[in-house]
């Protein structure tokens, strides 16, 4: 049996492989460079100026309408640093109208928050979450809602 055990040893613990793959490690970083310099340039050139930079910050959740642009660039800059996709899509997305509708509506409490969810009229609940409600309002079955909201 001793034999057997010097002649085939098994082992078992830490992994001796390493697989080599030149340029991917690279390659990763060097597309989320480009993602956070593409979202950077969305928010330089925004081409409403300050008055869009305000207008994505709430979008994105933060009120800030009586804050410096210098503070709204800030933020927004901070966000395309951790999260590029996030500022790509609000520049990119076609559904910015839905979204500032839901954020006006909640801010006039057209559509109210109680129990967890998201309704209208006490008897229409558009969702859980932000984005279930905003997805309830884009779909073409419920535009009749979306009329009413707004």
């Amino acid at each position: 049996m001793k034999d057997y055990l010097n002649r085939n040893p098994r082992r078992f613990g830490v992994a001796e492989l390493f697989i080599e793959r030149p340029g991917v490690e690279s390659a990763r970083r060097v597309s989320r460079k480009k993602l956070k310099h593409d979202a950077e340039s969305f928010i330089y050139g925004d081409e409403r100026g300050a008055e869009g930079r305000v207008l994505k910050a709430k979008l994105l959740g933060h009120k800030m309408d009586n804050m410096p642009d210098a503070d709204v660039t800030d933020y927004l800059l901070q966000v395309a640093d951790t999260d590029p996709e996030k500022i790509i899509n609000l520049y990119r997305g076609g559904d910015t109208a839905v979204r500032l509708l839901f954020i006006e509506a909640r801010e006039k409490q057209v559509i109210l928050y109680k129990n967890k969810l998201y309704t209208y009229a006490d008897n229409v609940v558009l969702g859980a979450s932000d984005e279930a409600a905003i997805a309830f309002l884009k779909d073409p079955k419920n535009s009749n809602i979306y009329k009413l909201i707004k």
